[in-house]
């Protein structure tokens, strides 16, 4: 205890000590005050505020291969229904707008442009708060890669471009006989030939032309070997499902015989189908595609018959009721454009995707005369190439000629027919121009959207990118020459053109055929 005097008027020890934590507790009273003042303040200006963009969640890869993608934009705050003409989208695209609490569904009523950005306005009220304000929301699209087969004495190459980056050419895979490949999530799906001529079908890694990882537990790097046979051919791939399918003949690994047999493979889980009709017996294929977006397809028999065939829930073959020739899907579409002795019919195939269909499906005339395109007065009616590439319900692309067709020699077990499309077969017309007719309506419009630089220029396959943005134009020079190949034949010295459909505009040229487009 301190000796030392206090003095008469001194407070007691415990009192000074009360207001001495007084006068140390004010201050923090005073700045919770504050705190909280503050707090009411932003918690008043945030109800008071528009909704803002916390989100944006958007499909690229599905944006630019299909019609009605959406892209959903996550908002601070719920909003009010928006209305479709609130909303503006740059570049220019048709959408449909709805709004459930705090997320805009924006859906694409057409496919969008590759390596693009796009941008969202709109207007937007909030349902608690009443505030109206604007939100922008941005996504790009990918510059997807796509392929050409270049063919040389020394090997054969597959080269992977992207449109927009002129330096990002690269050889994806390279074997000494490439007979024709198509691309898939998981990677290359290869047919290459042995020296004997025996082909093998095999999945090959996308990025550096490596293998892909087969699906066996020890993760091998080599290549994962589907199969081989006395042929293999027709080779294509189905995006959104990962599955590829092919036709062989002749005798198989097993020893099994085939004859235009079609297998269905999923490189995920190594199982192999075989397409059978009704009594489960393999059956005869000239002409085949998958309906877009599903493990289903479409073939045509030797007579010409269209039948159907589904892989699940359980294998079976149905009659859609058609004959003629497959020229395809619409881009981005579910609707087959077949070409049949009195025209060209659109087939609607949606009841295959939804698991509908029980009857033959709807289809309706292309309000076009495919077998008559126009001409210029320069060239003979005789050496016309129909018209087998539909954009769209109401616009086609003609490859027209002044010189007859040149088509490389196959064997007799190849069906160049089976390619299901004129301009896809691997013939060749001279000085070539290839043109865009819009066709119903009251436009009957006719542009060129290719010329050949020479008129010695011999052009070759026209095919359509996935979403219809682009085709990529095959060409040989003077000096091409038959590659001699047994299936999948080409030309040497050949060049792929990739061109806007749009404008007409030349975006790249590189070397190559047989673009992955035309699978």
């Amino acid at each position: 205890m301190s000796t030392e005097p206090q003095p008469a008027n001194a407070a007691p020890p415990r009192l000074r000590r009360t207001r001495r934590s007084r006068r140390l507790r004010a201050p923090q009273i005073a700045l919770f005050v504050v705190l909280g003042i503050l707090a009411a303040c932003l918690a008043g200006a945030n109800l008071s505020q528009p909704p803002r963009v916390k989100a944006v969640e958007a499909n690229g890869e599905l944006l630019v291969a299909r019609t009605d993608q959406r892209v959903q934009i996550r908002l601070s705050q719920p909003v009010s229904t928006i209305a479709s003409g609130a909303v503006t989208v740059t570049p220019k695209t048709p959408v449909e707008v709805t709004s459930d609490g705090g997320t805009v569904t924006v859906r694409f009523l057409s496919m969008l442009n590759t390596g693009t950005e796009y941008r969202i306005d709109a207007r937007v009220r909030g349902t608690a708060t009443g505030a109206v304000g604007s939100i922008s929301a941005t996504f790009a699209t990918p510059d997807t890669a796509t392929y050409t087969l270049l063919r040389s004495e020394a090997g054969d190459r597959i080269l992977e471009h992207h449109l927009q980056n002129a330096t990002a050419t690269r050889t994806a895979f390279e074997a000494a006989r490439i007979q024709e490949y198509a691309s898939t999530p998981s990677g290359l799906a290869v047919i290459t030939r042995d020296e004997t001529g025996r082909a093998e079908l095999a999945i090959r890694g996308r990025q550096t032309g490596a293998a892909a990882s087969s699906p066996a537990p020890d993760d091998s790097a080599e290549p994962f070997r589907i199969m081989t046979a006395d042929q293999l051919g027709q080779l294509r791939s189905e995006a959104a499902s990962g599955v590829v399918g092919v036709v062989a003949s002749g005798t198989g690994d097993d020893r099994t015989l085939y004859d235009r047999a079609l297998l269905i493979i999923d490189p995920a889980t190594a199982i192999v189908l075989t397409v059978a009709d009704e009594a489960g017996a393999a059956v005869r294929v000239r002409d085949w595609r998958f309906v877009p977006g599903t493990t289903s397809l479409i073939y045509q028999s030797p007579s010409g018959r269209l039948m159907g065939w589904e892989a699940a829930p359980e294998p079976r073959s149905f009659d859609p009721g058609l004959s003629g020739e497959l020229l395809g899907f619409l881009p981005g579409t579910t609707t087959l454009a077949v070409s049949t002795t009195t025209g060209v019919s659109l087939v609607d195939m949606s009841g295959v995707v939804s698991g509908t269909l029980d009857g033959p499906p709807p289809q309706a005339p292309l309000e076009a005369d495919l077998s008559a395109p126009t001409l210029s007065p320069s060239i003979p009616a005789a050496h016309a190439t129909p018209a087998a590439l539909a954009l769209s319900a109401d616009s086609t692309l003609n490859r027209l000629s002044n010189g007859p067709r040149e088509t490389p020699e196959a064997p007799a077990t190849i069906d160049l027919r089976s390619t299901g499309s004129p301009l896809h077969n691997g013939s060749l017309v001279t000085g070539g121009n290839v043109t865009v007719s819009e066709h119903g309506g009251e436009s009957g419009a006719e542009r060129t959207i290719f010329a050949p630089a020479s008129p010695n220029t011999r052009t070759g396959r026209v095919c359509l990118s996935p979403n219809a943005e682009f085709a990529a134009i095959e060409t040989v020079s003077r000096e091409g020459a038959p590659d001699g190949r047994p299936v999948t034949p080409g030309f040497s010295h050949t060049t792929t053109t990739y061109v806007r459909v749009a404008t007409g505009d030349t975006v790249r040229s590189v070397l190559g055929g047989l673009s992955d487009w035309c699978a």
